[in-house]
């Protein structure tokens, strides 16, 4: 600009040298670069007071333009405490000894059912040296080990069926098998989160379409528990791979959220388009997640998207306004021959940047 126009215009190099100078010093992309970074951060520093860390400003976009929310039940939309409710033997062990064998297969893992069984057995003082050999976790199904020679397996009615053992089946109940015979049928009650109701309504009010429960359960214990906290749609008796594919389908029609805590939501959890991870989850599904709800308070959700929406309205409007004054600015100094223009152009950005913080 500062060669090529004096010689094409036959002006003066002085003149187009400072025209130039107003170019270089206005086109500074110092207004974006300052204004776009700092209201990210400002938006994770607010969102972190309302009790939810988020892993990057990146994640901040998918959150706000979420249509979906899916939440898991169990540790989520519940507390995760569970208690016995009640425990029936359908075989030849003594109720002590059924106990003690769900305890040696459980007392490791931090699952509700686990932690139910854990102080109903030390509460009781029934602890024993039995230990499980050969522990495996069955995802979507239960646990089984070898204990005292025998195969034992512990978990829900679609253990049975896999097992080809034939009872009437209880889906809110959990199973005992050793060695291929069934030997006591427990069943739990859960306590819903004080936060968890009215989270669908609040959700809707901000502009989210929908909110889903994805959950292994049995889909009475599901409905019930949905129909609480006024969830709009249930997918129940789902194993980890199929929680992901009713996320994915989700995806096809918007941005999906989804909200859990166990190891089997992890997949889930990476799989969606922003998600959150409870206070209390297990270390794979932290990880997993772009947020982690320190809080674990569920009601603070909507708010929490609410900030989010206006972080990115103020970003747009900051590019908006910053690329307007730009345009200005370069069109004076095209247009006009002032010495003044680029301290002038400078003072414009610096009062930009000033409003912005």
């Amino acid at each position: 600009m500062a060669v090529c126009m004096p010689l094409i215009l036959k002006q003066e190099f002085k003149t187009w040298i400072m025209r130039s100078l107003v170019f270089l010093v206005a086109s500074c992309p110092c207004s974006i670069v300052i204004s776009v970074p700092l209201a990210f951060f400002s938006c994770i520093g607010k969102v972190s007071k309302k009790g939810m860390i988020i892993k990057g400003s990146k994640h901040i976009e998918n959150l706000s333009k979420a249509k979906y929310v899916a939440f898991d039940k169990t540790g989520t939309i519940t507390t995760g405490k569970m208690q016995i409710d009640k425990l029936d033997l359908s075989g030849n062990m003594e109720e002590t000894q059924a106990l003690q064998y769900m305890y040696a297969l459980e007392k490791n893992s931090n699952h509700p059912i686990s932690t139910a069984i854990k102080q109903k057995v030390e509460s009781k003082g029934l602890e024993t040296q039995i230990i499980a050999n050969q522990y495996e976790e069955i995802a979507g199904y239960g646990v089984k080990g070898k204990i005292e020679g025998k195969e034992v397996l512990f978990g829900n009615a679609k253990l049975l069926e896999k097992n080809n053992i034939k009872e009437e089946i209880n889906k809110n109940a959990n199973y005992l098998i050793v060695d291929g015979i069934l030997e006591a049928i427990i069943t739990f009650k859960e306590e819903i989160r004080e936060s968890s109701f009215g989270i669908s309504e609040k959700l809707n009010k901000i502009g989210i379409n929908e909110t889903v429960m994805l959950t292994g359960d049995n889909i009475e214990s599901a409905n019930k528990i949905a129909s609480k906290v006024g969830i709009n749609k249930v997918f129940a008796g789902l194993l980890p791979k199929q929680k992901l594919e009713k996320v994915r389908k989700l995806k096809e029609n918007g941005k999906v959220i989804f909200i859990g805590d166990g190891i089997n939501d992890s997949p889930v959890l990476a799989e969606s388009d922003f998600g959150i991870a409870m206070g209390n989850a297990s270390e794979i599904a932290e990880s997993s997640a772009d947020a982690l709800l320190i809080s674990n308070n569920i009601g603070g959700l909507p708010n929490i998207i609410k900030t989010a929406k206006k972080n990115m309205r103020i970003i747009k409007f900051n590019i908006a306004f910053s690329l307007i004054v730009k345009a200005i600015v370069l069109t004076l100094g095209v247009i006009r021959n002032s010495t003044n223009m680029a301290s002038n152009s400078s003072r414009y950005r610096s009062k930009f940047t000033n409003s912005i913080k």
